[in-house]
């Protein structure tokens, strides 16, 4: 039962950093899939804009957990004689949380 638990801990903080990167980047890439998929009234992501240096702040301050956090248990495996973990899934979604937070600023050169 504690490794369940251990395991879940080191996965929030990635998660979480995708979670607000995601909505670090909704008030630009919201409206345009809002167009893209046909439906009207996309104004509602624009109103997320002054709240996405808090996202973003929260984003990198959740990937700074997770890379720590495994670091630690870097630490106590070498300690205990265990096989370290690959960081493959904070590698993978730490990237996508920095591509989401730098989406927006991307755009006008993907849209041309």
């Amino acid at each position: 039962m504690s490794n369940f638990s251990d395991r879940n801990n080191e996965r929030l903080p990635v998660f979480g950093a995708v979670l607000t990167g995601g909505l670090a980047s909704a008030c630009c890439i919201g409206p345009l899939l809002v167009v893209l998929l046909g439906f009207g009234s996309a104004s509602a992501f624009i109103a997320m804009e002054p709240y996405r240096p808090i996202f973003a702040t929260a984003t990198f301050v959740l990937l700074a957990w997770a890379g720590w956090q495994h670091w630690q248990g870097k630490k106590k495996c070498a300690a205990s004689g265990c096989p370290p973990k690959k960081p493959v899934l904070l590698w993978l979604l730490g990237g996508l949380s920095i591509l989401l937070l730098i989406s927006p600023s991307l755009l006008p050169y993907l849209i041309k």
